[in-house]
This record gives structure tokens, sequence and C-alpha cells, in this order.
């Protein structure tokens, strides 16, 4: 579903391998009329895949600010953080919990900003992202998604 007009909505995906620790975060903003406005593969400096996928929510946040959004819907198949984030709640992990708190600082700020849970096979795109910035070791931003995406997008709502 896409957002209501004036709102953004982001799906989000992170990638880890417990093995080599290689990771990725993938996310894709779109307006209301489907219409992707951003994309991002990013590579943290990660120890788990918790915390890849708070790295990335963090990242969105981040932008959402910076591009002064007041409107946001965060999409992400991390069910265990997207139930953390909604309700504020932090478990005292220390790799996490900073992240938390600027999670929290990020959101406070803004409007309305919903965290949803959304089962990976919503999310495709930044799926795609995510095992892009792990595989390739390396980070890309661009309100242009790369043409090797387009069709993904497409058939993605």
């Amino acid at each position: 579903m896409p957002p209501p007009p004036g709102g953004i909505k982001c799906n989000i995906d992170g990638a880890f391998d417990d093995i080599s620790v290689d990771n990725g975060v993938g996310y894709v903003m779109r307006d209301f009329s489907s219409k992707a406005s951003y994309c991002a593969s990013i590579v943290f400096d990660v120890d788990s895949a918790k915390e890849t996928e708070a790295r990335g929510i963090w990242a969105v946040l981040e932008k959402v600010v910076e591009q002064k959004l007041s409107h946001i819907i965060i999409e992400s198949d991390a069910k265990d953080l997207i139930d953390q984030f909604s309700v504020g709640m932090f478990n005292g992990d220390p790799s996490t919990d900073t992240i938390f708190k600027d999670i929290q600082l990020f959101s406070s700020s803004l409007v309305a900003c919903v965290f949803s849970f959304q089962p990976r096979i919503c999310d495709s795109v930044a799926h795609e992202l995510a095992q892009w910035a792990e595989k390739n070791k390396s980070s890309m931003y661009g309100s242009v998604p790369p043409i090797w995406l387009m069709p993904i997008i497409e058939g993605d709502h």
C-alpha cells in the first residue's frame, strides 16, 4: 500500500553473513504514487544481523530528517526490531541500545513515524539492494534507482 498523500513509505531490509560478517542494508523510499524517490545500499561495521537491521532503520531516519520530511512509514521484515521501535522498548543490548536511542530521537522529531512489520515478499527492492551491498562490500545512494533495479521496482509496489 502506498503512503497517504504527503507521506513517504520506506521499505528496508538487511543482509548479514554470520561467518564472514559481510553485511548490507537496502532501502527504497516511495511517495503516495509509489514512485521511488530515493534508494540506498549501505555497508556498516556491525557484528550481527540485528545490528545490521537497526543501523538500516537508523540510516533511513537520518535521511528523512536530513530531507525535512515529516510523515513516514517504515516497513521491515525484522519483526522483533519493529515491535521494539513501535513501543520504544530497549533491551539492554549495548550493540543496539545506542542505535535505538538515536532512532527514538529521530522518530520523535517527525509529525508521524510508523514502524510496520511486513514479510520479505513485500520488500523485494530493499532485499535486492541489501544483497547488492553485501556482495559488493560497497555503498551506493541515489534519487534515481540503478538501471538493473528498475524491473524489480516496477513489479513491486
